[in-house]
């Protein structure tokens, strides 16, 4: 961990969205579990936005690409990294979970789940 910093995260954020490989997973929507963090150096106190990430811009992120749609919830994770990544170029570490609930498998799960980690390199 880097000295100084502080995480910032958003769990269990659920979006109903059309994102499935299947036709129909698109069509009647799928619903997924999202847990987001980032850690990025920390400059002392702050009282303002402009000094931090602002949490409600990262879950607007996440709606954004959600609401698109994909065929592959990797595809999606992927969006939301590398905008993250292009908003706040000073983040030194996002990591995102993405769990879909009920996934389409003839198996009782509860969920099925991709974790994608991007760290800076120094």
């Amino acid at each position: 961990m880097i000295p100084n910093t502080r995480k910032l995260g958003l769990e269990g954020v659920k979006f109903n969205a059309p994102v499935g490989y299947f036709e129909e997973e698109r069509i009647l929507k799928n619903d997924f579990l999202v847990d987001i963090y980032v850690v990025f150096e920390a400059n002392g106190k702050t009282e303002s936005l402009h000094n931090t990430i602002d949490y409600t811009h990262i879950y607007q992120i996440c709606e954004h690409f959600f609401k698109m749609g994909a065929m592959l919830i990797e595809t999606v994770g992927q969006n939301i990294l590398d905008e993250i990544k292009q908003n706040y170029p000073f983040v030194d570490i996002i990591c995102i979970k993405i769990n879909k609930l009920n996934p389409p498998v003839k198996a009782e799960i509860k969920n099925s789940f991709i974790e994608l980690t991007y760290q800076k390199e120094t």
